[in-house]
C-alpha cells in the first residue's frame, strides 16, 4: 500500500546543493553562473525553478552565445510544467531560430511524441520541417525512415513505400537505405502483394547484396519428407528433387516443405514456402490451407498481425478449417493489440456460425474481448446468447462465471449474483468467488473514493471469512477507508485487529505504518510511537514506494515525542533523519525546536545555524532564520534579535518572514523601552508591508508604544491614514473585515454586529460578503435574535447561492427553524440543501426526517432517514431517526435495536439523544423504575449536553410522579431549575412546580 504522507505535518526537501568555494582566477561569470544553475535545475527535475533562471537569463545577457542553448532549456522547462502547451512552445523556438541544430532537436521530438499519439500525418509534418532545416546526410535519412514508418502505421501503404524508395534513392550511402528498401519490400509482404515484394526484395539484393538485411531475406527454402515425419530428411529429399518437379506435383512439395518447417520450428523459412505455395496456388481452393498453416508459423513467432491476416485468408468458406481460421484471426488480432479488429471478427463468427464446432469457445472468448475492451454490454449480450441457445455447454460454470463478472462490471450487481448462483449450481463453484465479486465492487468504489460505500462491504467479507486471503485483505481496506474518511478512531482499530491477528501478513508493515499515522492523527502520541518504530526496525519500504517509507516514520516518531514533551528522545529520532534526502533539513529543524522546548537555547540556535549553513535553499530557511531571533527576543537580548530579525528581512525580502521579522523589531524595541524607536519599526511594517497580514498587530503596535512613551494615541488615525492610502487593495478590505471579526472573536457580539453592518455597507469586493453575513448570522443567534440570524442566513442563499457558504446556511437555516418549531420550513431548508449541495445528501435527509417526524409525518420521516442510510450505512442521526419512528409506532424492540449500539458507543451528542430514548421507550410502556435508570446514564456518560440532560431529568421527575415519589420528583425538578437556567426543561419544570404547589 501506498500511504501518502501528511503535508501539513512535513515539507519535504527539494535539493541539497553543496557549493564549492573555487580560486578567484577559476570563478566563472555571473551569465556563466545563471546558466548553468538553470541547467541544474532543469536536470534536477525543477522546472519552475529552472524558468525563472532561463527568462532572467534571456533578459540579462540577450546577445550571450548561450543565448539560444537557454532559450532551448526554457523552453523544455515550460514543457515540464505544462505539457499540454508543448506544441506551442516548440513552435516559439521554432520560429525563433529557424535552422538551428536545436531546432531540428524540437521538430523531431514533436514528431515522436505525435507518432506515439497515434496522430501519424501531424508526425509526418513535423518530420518533414525537420529534414528541411539544414539536416545532414545522416540525420535526413533515419528521420525520412521515420516518416515512411508513420505513414505505414497510419496504413498508407503506397505513400509509405514512396517515402522508402525516396530515402534509398537520395542517400544510397546511408545505413538506413537498406533498411528502407527491405521495409519496402515488407509492406508489399504484408499487403499481400507478393510479386511486388520480390521485386523489391530483389532490388535490395542488387544494390547491397552484402548486406546483412539482404542475407536475412534471401531465399532459402528447404524441402520436406513429410509422409514419414522425418521432417529434416523429408526436406532434404524434397529439395533435390524440386528443380525437377512441375505443375501439382511441384505445388505438393512445396507445401510439404513448409509443413515440415513448421513442424520442426524453422518458422522464417517455412513462411516463405507457404507464400510460394500461396503464389503457385494463386485464386485456387489450395491456397486456404497455405495461409491457415502460415498463420500458424506467423502466430509461434509472435508476429500477431501477420499471423490474423493470414488466418483471415483462410477463414473463407463454411467448412472446419474456414471455422477454425475465422477464431483464431480474432485471436491473433487481440494478441496483437488490435483489440477492435479482433472483436470485429469475433462479431463475423458469431454472425456466420449459430452452432456446431467451437462456437461455445469462440463466444467466450469474444465476451472476454468484449469485456476487456470494456463494452460489457456486449459482453453480457453475447453469453446471454449462447446461454440461451441450443448448445448444449461444456464448461456452464466458466460461462455462467464469466457472465456474472461482465454484469458486475456494468453495475449490474444483482444480476451478477444470479449469474454466479448460475455457475455454483452448474458446476458447484466455490463460494469464494461470489466473496471475491463483493470484495471487487469494494474495491471499485474504494478506489473511485466512495470510501464511505466502500467500508462496510469490506467489512462484511472479513466477516465471513476472516481466515482467507480475502477477508484479511478486506480487514485492511476497510481500515484504511476509515482512514481516508478521517475517521481515524475506527482506522486505527482495525489496524491493529489486522496487525495482532495477520503478524504474518504480506501488508503487515503498511498496516503497522498506517496504525502509527492513525494514533498520530488523533493526538494519541505515545501509542503512535509503537507500531511506528516497529515498522522502522522490522519492516523495509515497498520497492516501488513514492515516497521514503523510512525517513517518514522516522520523522513521524520524533513528532510524536515532540508532541509529548519528551525532547531527548525526540532529538534522538531525529537525529536518525539528518542527512536524508528529503527530510534531512526538516530533521534538523525539528532538533533545534526540540533543543529550544527544553531550554538549551544555545543548543537551539546552534542547530538553526547548522540547518541553514548545511541547506541554504531548504523551505524552512526562513522560519529558522527567524526561530534564532525570535529566541533573542525571548530570552531578551534585544540588541542581537534585531540583528537576525534584519537577516531575515535583507536574506528573504518581499515574504511573510520579512514583514513579521519587521514586526517583531518593533516589540524588541518596545520591550527594551526604546519606544520611539518601537514606533518607527511598526510604522516601517504599514510603509514597506501593506499587503501583510501584520498590519493590525502594528497598529496596537504603535498604540501601545505611544501609550508607554507618554504620548497620546494616535493608532486609530494612522490605520485610517493606511486605509486612505490604500482604498481600493484587497488588504484594505481584509483589514476592515479583520476589525470586525476581531471583535467577534472577542465575544462581544452587539459591537461586532455593528462592525460587519458597517463592512457590508462600505465593501466593494463580494469575496469576504457570505463569510461576514454568516459570522453576522452567528452574532444575532449568539444574542437570541433569531429573525435577525435567519435574514443574515438567507442572504447568503438568496444572493451567494453558488458559494461553499451557502450550504452551512441552508444547514443554520433548517435548524433553526426547527428549533423555533417552523417545522415545514425547515424541511423545505434541507429540502434545497438536498438540491443544491449533493455532498451534503446525509445532512439534507436527516434534517428533512426530524422535520417531517416533528410534524407526525412518520412514513414520509422513515423513507427519509433510509434515504439517508443508503448514501452512509453508518449515519447514527439516521439510525436514531429510525428509532424515534419506530417509537412513534410503538415498536419498542425495534426501537431499542436501533437506539442501543449507538448510546453504548457513541461519545456525541447523538450518543446522547440515543441515551434519552432507550428511557423514553420504557417510559411509555410504564416500565418507570428501568427507565429512570436509563434516564441517569445521560448525566453519567453525556454530561456535557445540557439539553438531553435536562430532559432527561425532567422526564425522571414524571417517572418519579407517576411512582408516587413526590420528594424524589421535587428535589429533581428544582435541580433543573437551578443547574439548567434558560432551557426548555426548566421551563416545563417551573411549570410543573407552579401546577404542584396550586
Amino acid at each position: 500500500m501506498h500511504v501518502v504522507p501528511k503535508s501539513s505535518l512535513l515539507t519535504f526537501l527539494i535539493t541539497l546543493i553543496l557549493v564549492n568555494v573555487l580560486p578567484a582566477q577559476d570563478i566563472p561569470s555571473p551569465s556563466t553562473q545563471l546558466y548553468e544553475k538553470g541547467i541544474n535545475l532543469y536536470e534536477s527535475g525543477f522546472f519552475e525553478e529552472a524558468i525563472e533562471r532561463f527568462e532572467q537569463f534571456s533578459s540579462e545577457y540577450p546577445n550571450h552565445e548561450m543565448r539560444i542553448s537557454a532559450d532551448y532549456y526554457l523552453v523544455r522547462a515550460k514543457t515540464g510544467v505544462d505539457s499540454s502547451g508543448i506544441e506551442t512552445y516548440y513552435k516559439q523556438f521554432v520560429q525563433e531560430y529557424p535552422g538551428s541544430d536545436l531546432s531540428e532537436k524540437l521538430l523531431k521530438d514533436l514528431g515522436h511524441r505525435f507518432t506515439e499519439k497515434g496522430q501519424y500525418e501531424e508526425a509526418i509534418g513535423y518530420y518533414q520541417q525537420a529534414i528541411k532545416s539544414w539536416m545532414k546526410d545522416t540525420e535526413s535519412a533515419k528521420t525520412k525512415y521515420w516518416i515512411a514508418e508513420a505513414a505505414a502505421e497510419n496504413e498508407d501503404y503506397a505513400d509509405s513505400r514512396v517515402y522508402f524508395m525516396e530515402l534509398a534513392n537520395d542517400f544510397p550511402d546511408s545505413e538506413w537505405a537498406p533498411k528502407a528498401l527491405y521495409a519496402r519490400g515488407r509492406l508489399y509482404l504484408s499487403q499481400q502483394q507478393y510479386n511486388a515484394a520480390s521485386i523489391a526484395f530483389e532490388v535490395l539484393k542488387e544494390r547491397y547484396p552484402n548486406n546483412e538485411i539482404t542475407r536475412r531475406v534471401g531465399t532459402a527454402l528447404g524441402e520436406s519428407y513429410y509422409m514419414q515425419g522425418k521432417y529434416e530428411d523429408a526436406i532434404e529429399a524434397l529439395n533435390s528433387a524440386l528443380p525437377y518437379l512441375e505443375g501439382e506435383s511441384q505445388q505438393k512439395a512445396v507445401f510439404l516443405i513448409a509443413e515440415s518447417q513448421n513442424f520442426l520450428g524453422q518458422y522464417d523459412v517455412a513462411s516463405k514456402s507457404y507464400l510460394r505455395y500461396i503464389n503457385m496456388t494463386k485464386g485456387t481452393p489450395q491456397e486456404r490451407i497455405a495461409h491457415y498453416g502460415l498463420g500458424w508459423v506467423y502466430n509461434k513467432q509472435e508476429i500477431y498481425h501477420w499471423a490474423a491476416e493470414s488466418f483471415g485468408k483462410a477463414a473463407i468458406g463454411d467448412d472446419e478449417i474456414a471455422r477454425k481460421a475465422q477464431y483464431y484471426k480474432a485471436v491473433n488480432e487481440k494478441l496483437g493489440g488490435q483489440y477492435r479488429k479482433s472483436i470485429n471478427s469475433f462479431r463475423e463468427f458469431g454472425e456466420r456460425y449459430k452452432d456446431g464446432l467451437w462456437v461455445e469457445r469462440a463466444y467466450y472468448e469474444w465476451s472476454v474481448s468484449a469485456f476487456q475492451a470494456s463494452l460489457y454490454g456486449e459482453a453480457i449480450e453475447v453469453l446471454l446468447d449462447l446461454v440461451r441457445s441450443d448448445v448444449e455447454l461444456e464448461e456452464p460454470a466458466k460461462i455462467y462465471t464469466m457472465l456474472g463478472e461482465a454484469f458486475f462490471a456494468n453495475a449490474e450487481y444483482t444480476r451478477a449474483i444470479q449469474a454466479f448462483e448460475e455457475a455454483e449450481k452448474a458446476g458447484n463453484i466455490d463460494p469464494a468467488l461470489k466473496r471475491q465479486a463483493r470484495f471487487q465492487k469494494a474495491w471499485i468504489l474504494y478506489r473511485n473514493q466512495a470510501y464511505q460505500q466502500a467500508q462496510p462491504i469490506f467489512e462484511s467479507v472479513y466477516a465471513e471469512t476472516p481466515d482467507s486471503e480475502v477477508g484479511r485483505e478486506a480487514l485492511f481496506w476497510s481500515a484504511d477507508s476509515y482512514y481516508k474518511m478521517n475517521q481515524f478512531s475506527s482506522a486505527a482499530q482495525r489496524f491493529k485487529m489486522y496487525t495482532q491477528n495477520y503478524p504474518d501478513n504480506e501488508m503487515m508493515g503498511p498496516a503497522l505504518y498506517s496504525l502509527g499515522w492513525s494514533y498520530f492523527e488523533m493526538g494519541q502520541y505515545e501509542k503512535a510511537v509503537g507500531p511506528l518504530e516497529d515498522f522502522l526496525e522490522n519492516y523495509e519500504k515497498p520497492e516501488t514506494a513514492l515516497f521514503p517509507y523510512d525517513t517518514d516514520t522516522q520523522l513521524r516518531v520524533g513528532d510524536a515525542y515532540y508532541a509529548l514533551g519528551q525532547y531527548r528522545q525526540a532529538i534522538a529520532s531525529y537525529n536518525q533523519a539528518i542527512g536524508a534526502e528529503p527530510g534531512g533539513d526538516y530533521a534538523m529543524f525539528q532538533t533545534a525546536n526540540s533543543y529550544y522546548r527544553a531550554g538549551r537555547t544555545f543548543e537551539a540556535v546552534s542547530n538553526f545555524r547548522k540547518m541553514l549553513r548545511i541547506y541554504p535553499f531548504s523551505r524552512l530557511r526562513e522560519q529558522a532564520q527567524y526561530n534564532v531571533a525570535y529566541i533573542y527576543l525571548n530570552t531578551n537580548n534585544y540588541s542581537q534579535a534585531v540583528e537576525e530579525f534584519q537577516t531575515v528581512i535583507n536574506k528573504y525580502p518581499g515574504t511573510d518572514w520579512a514583514a513579521r521579522s519587521q514586526y517583531n523589531i518593533g516589540d524588541a524595541y518596545y520591550n527594551a523601552g526604546e519606544y520611539e524607536r518601537a514606533i518607527a519599526a511598526y510604522q516601517k511594517v504599514l510603509d514597506d508591508y501593506p499587503r501583510s497580514s501584520y498590519i493590525i498587530e502594528a497598529i496596537n503596535g504603535i498604540q501601545y508604544a505611544q501609550l508607554s512613551a507618554g504620548r497620546s494615541d494616535s493608532s486609530s488615525v494612522i490605520l485610517e491614514e493606511f486605509l486612505s492610502d490604500n482604498p481600493t487593495s484587497s488588504t484594505a478590505d481584509q483589514l476592515r473585515y479583520r476589525q470586525a471579526l476581531n471583535v467577534f472573536q472577542s465575544g462581544d457580539y452587539e459591537n461586532a454586529i455593528k462592525e460587519f453592518r458597517q463592512y457590508l455597507r462600505v465593501t466593494n469586493s463580494e469575496r469576504l460578503m457570505p463569510e461576514a453575513y454568516s459570522n453576522l448570522g452567528e452574532a444575532y443567534r449568539q444574542l437570541g435574535q433569531i429573525d435577525n440570524a435567519i435574514n443574515a442566513y438567507q442572504t447568503i442563499v438568496d444572493e451567494f447561492p453558488n458559494d461553499d457558504l451557502a450550504s452551512s446556511a441552508l444547514t443554520s437555516l433548517g435548524t433553526l427553524n426547527f428549533e423555533r418549531g417552523e417545522y415545514d420550513l425547515s424541511h423545505a431548508n434541507y429540502a434545497q440543501l438536498l438540491e443544491s449541495a449533493p455532498r451534503f445528501r446525509q445532512e439534507a435527509y436527516v434534517g428533512m426526517g426530524n422535520a417531517s417526524l416533528a410534524r407526525e409525518k412518520i412514513d414520509q420521516a422513515k423513507e427519509e432517514y433510509e434515504s439517508a442510510l443508503q448514501v452512509n450505512a453508518n449515519n447514527e442521526a439516521a439510525k436514531v431517526g429510525l428509532g424515534k419512528v419506530a417509537l412513534a409506532n410503538n415498536n419498542y424492540d425495534e426501537a431499542r435495536d436501533l437506539l442501543f449500539p449507538i448510546a453504548e458507543r457513541s461519545t456525541t451528542e447523538i450518543g446522547a439523544e440515543a441515551q434519552y430514548y432507550l428511557g423514553k421507550i420504557l417510559q411509555e410502556q410504564n416500565d418507570f423504575n428501568p427507565a429512570i435508570e436509563e434516564y441517569a446514564k445521560v448525566k453519567v456518560l453525556f454530561e456535557a449536553f445540557d439539553y438531553w440532560v435536562s430532559e432527561s431529568m425532567y422526564a425522571t421527575a414524571e417517572c418519579h410522579i407517576r411512582l408516587g415519589n413526590r420528594g424524589e420528583a421535587m428535589t429533581v425538578l428544582n435541580s433543573i431549575i437551578n443547574n439548567y437556567p434558560g432551557t426548555e426543561a426548566e421551563q416545563k419544570a417551573q411549570r410543573l412546580l407552579s401546577q404542584t404547589d396550586s
